[in-house]
């Protein structure tokens, strides 16, 4: 899977997929993404962003009755993991720990930061 291959706004329609419980059909996903995004897309632009997603192998689409229903084939853990790895090779020739002590230099909160740390204490 290549992220870069997957827009802005594509990744916002996935978003309300991903965070979504059940399968989800063109209206829903348009008031999802009107609602947490401040947008005021109307069908036919969700519509495209759909199709895309779909020809691009992000999501499946099945019809049922009259509604046509998403359901993601690229999972938001699998997508986030992608992402991380190819920022990795990107900014730090792949080097995950280099990322991760660049990530705590002015961008995490002490908080952030501690919660890494227990984390890091459970793996070792």
């Amino acid at each position: 899977m290549d992220t870069n291959d997957i827009s802005v706004c594509e990744r916002l329609v996935m978003k309300v997929i991903w965070d979504s419980k059940e399968e989800l059909a063109l209206q829903e996903i348009m008031n999802g993404v009107n609602q947490e995004n401040g947008k005021n897309w109307k069908p036919q632009t969700v519509s495209t962003f759909l199709s895309r997603l779909v020809k691009k192998g992000f999501l499946n689409v099945y019809r049922k009755g009259r509604y046509s229903y998403y359901q993601p084939i690229v999972s938001k853990e699998e997508y986030w993991k992608t992402t991380m790895q190819e920022n990795a090779r990107f900014f730090t020739k792949g080097d995950m720990g280099a990322l991760a002590c660049g990530l705590c230099d002015d961008i995490l909160s002490e908080d952030e930061i501690d919660r890494l740390k227990r984390k890091i204490d459970e793996l070792g």
